[in-house]
């Protein structure tokens, strides 16, 4: 649940070459911004918000390069929407998105949860993988079946979400995220105090608990990982 971020200030608003697009997969709207050209970059969040949040610091530095990608996943990123099950149906949904961007085959980079999903989507689906990026994040692995029962009953899923609430979203361990505080996000410092983040805490929750377990990529991925970051998992 990190966020990239940097010095760099936000262009005027005719300069931008990332945009905000609203497209259908599966039926349904997709929240997607896009824009940019050469090889296709996919930009996949983490569970601290949607995509521009983690992103817009970076991304038009990036769109100077590349096609940049970076869409709200369903009922994560974008919150009105419903959430999908697990790691697994993130990555089938993002395959989904290329098809209607007509994108065969882009770079895959994840921060944190979307590291796993990333990694899902690289390993499940290979031909659409030109390389994997895994900022700040790690394989979900598959839940043992004894856990996976567990998780789902009403106690179980209480106590997962009291453990993700005390390792990582709440106003201090957002703090643990950043190696300088003064960059934490006004709005990701708000999205911690509203009835908007609970929602999204009990979502991440439920996926954590489904697990993933998916096949390891065929690309060798790149690891970034910021050496003073103290959030679990460091």
């Amino acid at each position: 649940m990190h966020v990239a971020t940097d010095e760099a200030q936000a262009p005027s608003p005719s300069s931008r070459l990332v945009s905000l697009e609203q497209l259908r997969v599966r039926g349904l709207p997709a929240r997607v911004y896009h824009g940019g050209t050469g090889t296709p970059l996919l930009l996949v969040h983490g569970g601290w918000g949607g995509s521009e949040m983690h992103w817009n610091r970076v991304w038009e530095n990036l769109a100077e390069s590349y096609e940049v990608v970076a869409a709200d996943l369903p009922g994560l990123g974008w919150v009105e929407q419903p959430p999908l099950a697990s790691v697994r149906e993130y990555a089938e949904w993002l395959e989904d998105l290329l098809d209607e961007l007509a994108i065969d085959k882009a770079w895959l980079v994840g921060n944190s949860f979307g590291a796993s999903v990333a990694w899902s989507l690289a390993g499940r689906f290979p031909q659409r993988c030109a390389g994997l990026i895994l900022v700040n994040g790690v394989p979900m692995p598959k839940t043992p079946a004894p856990l996976l029962w567990g998780g789902k009953t009403r106690i179980g899923r209480a106590l997962m979400r009291s453990l993700v609430r005390k390792l990582s979203y709440n106003p201090a361990a957002v703090l643990r995220g950043f190696a300088d505080p003064a960059k934490v996000p006004a709005t990701l410092r708000h999205l911690m105090d509203t009835e908007e983040g609970e929602i999204i805490l009990r979502r991440f929750a439920e996926i954590l608990i489904a697990g993933d377990g998916a096949p390891a990529p065929r690309t060798p991925p790149l690891l970034l990982w910021g050496a003073r970051d103290r959030l679990p998992g460091t």
